[in-house]
Parts: C-alpha cells; sequence; structure tokens
C-alpha cells in the first residue's frame, strides 16, 4: 500500500508551524541569542560561544558565494547549493565469495537453530547451511537462505541476521556484496532534535582512492526541499547501501520525516549499516563513551580545532540567518565534513580493510 505522503505532510506541516518551523529556537527566548541557556554548564559552550564571535567578526562583510565555492543546483524543488571536496581513502573491493562463505557457515542463521543444536548438526556432518538441504527437519529455511544468498539479496540477510544482533559482525561481511563505490556515507546537521528543517545533508562516496564528499549547504531555510529533492535520487539509487552513525535512530527517520513534511514520496530501503551498532560491540568498555567524537580521537587519533558542538548547530545558523554573516556556517561545514570522513574511516577498520581506508 503506499505511503499517504499527502496526508502524512500536511500533519508534519501542522505540527511544526505550531512549533515555530522556521525559528531555530522554536520561539522559546531561553534559547534565543544573548540570554541565558540550558547548554551553559556545558563545558564546550563557552569556548564555542567565542568562536562564534570571533567567526562574526572574522567574516564581516564577506558573502556567503565568496566563502563557500560551490555551485547552486536546480531541481524540481527549487534550488540549492553545493559544496565538493575530497581526501584520500580506499576501501577493500568487493568479495562476494568471502561473505558467502561467511553466511555459510552459520547455521544458527537457519530458523530454528541455537548454538547448542548448531554444534550438534556440525559432529553429524552438516558443517555448512548447503549441507542442511538434505536434513528432512530444517531444509526448507536453509534453501531460503541459500536462495538470499545466491540472489545476493543484502537486505534480506540484514532483516535475518539482525534479527540476532544489529551488532552481529556477520552484518559487516554482508557488506561485502557491495563494491566500494556502492556506499553512501550520510550524516545531517538539524536546527533541533523534532520538526526543525535540515539545514546541511552531507553525502560521500569513495571511488578511485578518494572519499568525495557532497554538502547540501541551505542559504535559507527555503532550500531545505530543494536539498531533499536533490540528495533523494543518490539515496534511492539501485544498489545503494547507506552507512551512517546512529542513523538508524536519527539520520533516516529525520530524513522521512521531512520528505513526508513536503509530500515527497520515497521509499529509503536500501540495505543500512548503522556503525555506531559494531563500534559500540567492538570498543565497550575501552573508551568512557562510543560517541563518534571519542573514537575520532581514540582510535583514527584525529583532534579537531575550531569545531563546533553539534548541539551548537541550532545557534551557529541562527546567528547567520539573523546576521547574514557567512562566518558561523564555517565549522558546520567543516564538522559534518569531517564527521563523514571519520564515520568511513571507522567503517573500514570494523571490516577489517587495511590500515583502515587511510
Amino acid at each position: 500500500m503506499a505511503y499517504p505522503f499527502d496526508r502524512a505532510g500536511r500533519l508534519w506541516r501542522a505540527r511544526a508551524d505550531r512549533a515555530g518551523e522556521h525559528n531555530a529556537f522554536g520561539g522559546d527566548e531561553r534559547f534565543a541569542p544573548g540570554r541565558w541557556s540550558p547548554l551553559a554548564p556545558f563545558p564546550d559552550y563557552d569556548r564555542a560561544r567565542r568562536l562564534r564571535d570571533d567567526l562574526i567578526a572574522g567574516y564581516r562583510g564577506r558573502a556567503f558565494e565568496d566563502v563557500f565555492c560551490g555551485r547552486e543546483v536546480a531541481c524540481g524543488g527549487g534550488r540549492c547549493y553545493r559544496l565538493e571536496s575530497r581526501s584520500a581513502m580506499d576501501l577493500d573491493d568487493r568479495d562476494p565469495d568471502r561473505a558467502v562463505a561467511a553466511i555459510l557457515g552459520d547455521l544458527t542463521l537457519v530458523r530454528g537453530i541455537g548454538e547448542v543444536t548448531e554444534r550438534k548438526l556440525k559432529r553429524w556432518g552438516y558443517r555448512t547451511v548447503a549441507d542442511l538441504v538434505r536434513h528432512p527437519l530444517y531444509r526448507r529455511e536453509a534453501a531460503r537462505l541459500l536462495d538470499s544468498v545466491a540472489e545476493g539479496d543484502v537486505c534480506n540477510l540484514l532483516e535475518r541476521i539482525g534479527r540476532r544482533r544489529r551488532s552481529d559482525p556477520l552484518l559487516l561481511e554482508v557488506s561485502r556484496f557491495h563494491a566500494p563505490g556502492d556506499f553512501i556515507f550520510l550524516d545531517i546537521e538539524t536546527l533541533g532534535l523534532f520538526s526543525r528543517p535540515i539545514i546541511l545533508i552531507g553525502l560521500a562516496r569513495v571511488r578511485g582512492g578518494s572519499i568525495v564528499v557532497h554538502q547540501y549547504l541551505l542559504r535559507s531555510v527555503d532550500e531545505e526541499e530543494a536539498a531533499l529533492t536533490t540528495v533523494l535520487p543518490d539515496l534511492e539509487a539501485v544498489g545503494t547501501a547507506l552507512v551512517t552513525f546512529n542513523g538508524r535512530a536519527f539520520d533516516l527517520p529525520y530524513i522521512r520525516e521531512r520528505l513526508a513534511y513536503y509530500g515527497i514520496p520515497a521509499e529509503l530501503g536500501m540495505p543500512h549499516f548503522d556503525v555506531l551498532h559494531f563500534a559500540r560491540r567492538r570498543w565497550r568498555g575501552s573508551f568512557a563513551t562510543c560517541r563518534l567524537g571519542t573514537l575520532e580521537r581514540e582510535v583514527l587519533g584525529v583532534g579537531r580545532a575550531d569545531d563546533v558542538p553539534g548541539r551548537m548547530v541550532p545557534e551557529f545558523y541562527d546567528t547567520y540567518q539573523r546576521t547574514g554573516n557567512p562566518g558561523p556556517l564555517v565549522p558546520v561545514v567543516e564538522h559534518n565534513r569531517q564527521d563523514l570522513i571519520s564515520l568511513a574511516r571507522l567503517f573500514a577498520i570494523l571490516r577489517g580493510d587495511g590500515n583502515g581506508g587511510a
């Protein structure tokens, strides 16, 4: 059944309008610039405020297009502004044979088989899922799994494996059905946690020894529909696999909501690899948190200078909107770009790709 986008869009619009859609602070003066904010107790708050003020002074009188050397792109939803950058990076080539071997060696993927039963079956000579087609009880389920493997049905395999746990390392092996260029790394910046515009959409792909980052930066919130419409073909392209950090809980649902707000139909049923789940499994207990910034510093050895905390992005964007000064957007764009690069490198490390793509 088709999703009722028009009705959903009207509901989202009504809710957003009641909340003050185009106000970064939702009309609540406690969040307005120059007044007390509940963000103040955070250690980075005062530093971020000083950074914002320095940027306003440093970029005073400069035009948006002079600061951000991108280009305007047009689509059915209007116009938006795209930035492009690239850095050296690589991922291991597609290796479906490795993926198949890992999947077929795990009998517990067949419904009704647990670890104890798997050990018994292997003692009786059923070493792989393919062997189970001879088993009177498990042959039908084994045949269904073999069909998914033969067809390279990544979505079905992810669903089957993910039923056990979303951090299962076997999910990363399934990613090897995809070529490096199939992966889209996604990160968004928004004006809030719910029903506020997306002001920056970052997409990255790894191709030819480089990670190419495309960022769709809103010069005003009126360009959000155009930005969403522009990136949608990339997200819906056949063979695409999405890679995010906490994107199952935030980025992808948020994009779906914003698409519904504008009545834009979209499936977005691509295979999705959320690095946060694998990172928690790998490094939980090793570091204080498994936030991207922590892993970036502790695992990748990356330190950021003049970074804007994600929670401060709405205030920085609001300052740009009020003053027309593009300076406060500079660290927002760099924050998003570095998030994408770090996301791709962590994905490579978790997959075991050489030196992590660097």
